[in-house]
């Protein structure tokens, strides 16, 4: 796949539909191996945020081009910002450290609000080697 291509998904339950749907966007567009399962984990990570903290609506969307894949994972409460990502992982939990870890995993992460939403963008760079 080449140009600029998008497509969008309503969050719901259904994580495992959304995971599949991303997968095969992110492998279209050239994403490989440990780069695409650690944006897949990302993602998952910010749907489940949706849903638990983020009022259980709000959007995915996946887009490409010849540098990058970028997911923007949009929520309906707005709450969410920048200073909510702890610096380092948090101790003693096996939960709450979701923000951080989509920070580890991507090239790019960021967090804005606007208008009553919260929106996290994650970007994975795409290896210009070529798939064997």
């Amino acid at each position: 796949m080449t140009g600029d291509q998008e497509q969008q998904w309503p969050i719901d339950e259904d994580l495992a539909a959304l995971r599949d749907r991303l997968l095969r966007r992110a492998a279209l567009a050239g994403l490989r191996d440990d780069r695409l399962d650690d944006l897949l984990i990302a993602v998952n990570e910010a749907v489940i945020n949706v849903l638990e903290h983020g009022g259980g609506e709000g959007t995915v969307t996946v887009r490409h081009d010849a540098e990058a894949v970028t997911v923007e994972i949009t929520d309906t409460v707005g709450a969410l910002s920048r200073r909510d990502v702890p610096p380092q992982r948090p101790a003693n939990t096996v939960r709450g450290f979701g923000l951080w870890l989509m920070s580890q995993l991507c090239d790019e992460f960021t967090i804005r609000r606007s208008e009553g939403r919260s929106l996290v963008r994650l970007r994975m760079l795409l290896d210009t080697v070529p798939a064997r």
